[in-house]
């Protein structure tokens, strides 16, 4: 597949892939998780370039908060 793509990412594999080691380490009923700031900057950036993606396609319906 060819062109360009949708979506550029931040976060890197490894970061994707420490961010799972670090919560799969945690305990379940634990309320918070110690991350890499850069890694979690990365992640919202990443979520806020896929929430731009989906509204500019009309394919998004984001949850209203509780």
């Amino acid at each position: 597949m060819s062109g360009r793509p949708i979506l550029r990412l931040y976060t890197t594999f490894a970061e994707f892939e420490t961010l799972h080691e670090w919560h799969d380490r945690t305990r379940s009923t634990s309320k918070t998780v110690t991350v890499d700031r850069q890694a979690l900057i990365h992640i919202r950036m990443d979520h806020a370039r896929m929430l731009e993606a989906l509204r500019k396609a009309g394919r998004v319906d984001v949850a209203e908060p509780h």
